[in-house]
């Protein structure tokens, strides 16, 4: 988290397990701090839901740009 710095992102198929894994570890404190951002891959909402995605999907999510979150996971910095 400290190579992406302040208002990074992090796209993964699990996002809301992974989310509470952690904030509950030792790593959730500095999660909190450098305003790290859980979203979803680009197909999660199709095989989920839809509400899913539109709450987490990089596209709806103030600038992230055109970034789509594929791969099993991906990380970024917001504009």
């Amino acid at each position: 988290m400290s190579i992406l710095g302040e208002n990074g992102g992090c796209a993964y198929d699990i996002r809301r397990a992974f989310a509470k894994t952690l904030a509950n570890s030792s790593l959730g404190p500095c999660a909190i701090s450098l305003n790290l951002q859980m979203m979803v891959g680009a197909f999660h909402g199709h095989a989920h839901n839809r509400h899913c995605q539109l709450d987490w999907h990089p596209m709806y999510i103030d600038g992230t740009g055109h970034t789509e979150g594929k791969g099993a996971s991906m990380c970024c910095v917001f504009k």
